[in-house]
């Protein structure tokens, strides 16, 4: 029975390492030539300095981390959102959101 077990973590480590090794490269290639120009801790500024971007015509990406938190009065919804922009267009971006 002992190496049922072990043959099963073999299997999973032979299936998810190859999956986690395609992500992160992927995950380093897909950043290269974007930089941050805002992080936004709520809805709000997410969507208002998106609009600023998509009124400049500027291309942009977004990542996100939600974390939902639990008080005595209810649920306490937390986003993060992180806005890229291609390098070249870094300037561009910074007098869009400035102005």
């Amino acid at each position: 029975m002992r190496w049922l077990k072990i043959s099963v973590w073999v299997a999973f480590l032979i299936m998810f390492v190859p999956v986690l090794l395609v992500y992160g490269v992927v995950e380093i290639f897909s950043e290269k030539g974007w930089t941050s120009v805002y992080s936004a801790l709520d809805d709000e500024s997410y969507f208002r300095v998106v609009g600023k971007l998509k009124q400049a015509g500027i291309r942009y990406k977004t990542k996100s981390s939600f974390n939902l938190t639990t008080t005595p009065f209810g649920g306490n919804r937390q986003r993060h959102y992180e806005i890229f922009v291609k390098e070249e267009d870094a300037n561009n971006a910074y007098y869009a959101l400035h102005s």
